[in-house]
C-alpha cells in the first residue's frame, strides 16, 4: 500500500512509549486488529523493542503467528516461536560490566538470557515494581554468577534518569567492544557491539526477503535511530528526545491513530 507517496509493504514499531503510549503492561486490543487488517493488504508487522520474548509473547499473543519480533534491543529474533538470530555477551566481559553497574549508587540491574530475564534477589522493591510492568517479572538470583544461560542484554536503570557523567563514563569504558545505548526512561542497555534495532532488522530482512526501501517504522528513544536509517519511512514519537526527532522523517503523538489513518487513507 501507498504512504507518503512510497511502497510500503512492512510496518516496525517499538513498543515502550510508542506502540504501548503510556501503557506498560497491555496493548490496545485495536492493535491486533490493526496489523491484521494491514496482513491483508499485504503489509506485515515486525515488533522491535528492548523487552524479553517472553514479554513480547504474552504482549502480543492473538497475533503471535502472524508476526516477527525483534527483542532485547535487536540481540535476538524470534518468528512463530523459532529463534532465528541471536547475539550473546562473552561471560567474562558480561561479569566486568555487571562489576562496574554493581559499583553504581542507587541504581538497579537486570540481565537478559534468550528466554528470562534476572536481577539480584535481594532487591525486592525492584522485582515488585518490575512485576507491575513485566511478565514474568525478573528471577531473583542471589549472585550474578548463578546465571547458566548465554546473556544477551545487560541493562542499568536509574530512576530519575541516567545521569550525563555516568553515561559518558560507560560509553568511553565500552564502546569499543559493547553497543551502548539509551534505552529511554531511565534505561542504559548493552548488547554486542554492533547489535542494535538496526542490524537485526537488516538480519530479518534477509531471513524473510523484507525490502527494506519497502520499510515504515516507529519509535521513541535513541536505540531506535538505527531503526530509522533502515527504514524507507521513520516516525518518532513526539515525546521522544530531540535528537531522536531530528533523525526521523516524520513526527508522531499516537501510533494507533496513525496506522488507521493509513488504512482509511
Amino acid at each position: 500500500m501507498k504512504i507518503h507517496g512510497k511502497e510500503i509493504t512492512t510496518i516496525v514499531s517499538d513498543l515502550d512509549g510508542t506502540l504501548l503510549g503510556e501503557e506498560k503492561t497491555n496493548l490496545n486490543p485495536l492493535v491486533y486488529d490493526l496489523i491484521l487488517s494491514f496482513k491483508e493488504r499485504g503489509v506485515n508487522f515486525v515488533a522491535a523493542s528492548g523487552r524479553t520474548y517472553k514479554n513480547m509473547k504474552s504482549l502480543f499473543a492473538p497475533v503471535l503467528d502472524d508476526i516477527s519480533l525483534i527483542c532485547e534491543n535487536g540481540s535476538l529474533i524470534v518468528k512463530q516461536e523459532q529463534t532465528v538470530y541471536e547475539k550473546n555477551i562473552p561471560e567474562e566481559l558480561s561479569y566486568q560490566l555487571l562489576e562496574d553497574m554493581l559499583c553504581q549508587p542507587g541504581t538497579e540491574t537486570i540481565v537478559s538470557s534468550k528466554r528470562d530475564l534476572y536481577t539480584l534477589a535481594d532487591r525486592t522493591e525492584f522485582i515488585a515494581l518490575m512485576d507491575g510492568i513485566l511478565s514474568p517479572p525478573p528471577i531473583g538470583v542471589a549472585d550474578y554468577h548463578d546465571i547458566r544461560t548465554e546473556k544477551n542484554k545487560i541493562s542499568i536503570w536509574w530512576q530519575t534518569g541516567i545521569p550525563a557523567d555516568r553515561e559518558k563514563w560507560f560509553h568511553q569504558k565500552y564502546d569499543d567492544v559493547l553497543q551502548v545505548m539509551d534505552g529511554g526512561n531511565g534505561w542504559l542497555d548493552f548488547t554486542m557491539r554492533g547489535v542494535n534495532k538496526g542490524t537485526a532488522l537488516r538480519a530479518l530482512a534477509s531471513i524473510e526477503n523484507i525490502d527494506l526501501t519497502k520499510t515504515l517504522c516507529f519509535g521513541d528513544s535513541e536505540n531506535d535511530i538505527a531503526m530509522f536509517r533502515e527504514c524507507a519511512v521513520s516516525y518518532a514519537m513526539k515525546s521522544g528526545r530531540d535528537h531522536v526527532k531530528a533523525a526521523a522523517d516524520h513526527i508522531c503523538t499516537n501510533v494507533i491513530e496513525k496506522l488507521q489513518e493509513f488504512l482509511n487513507a
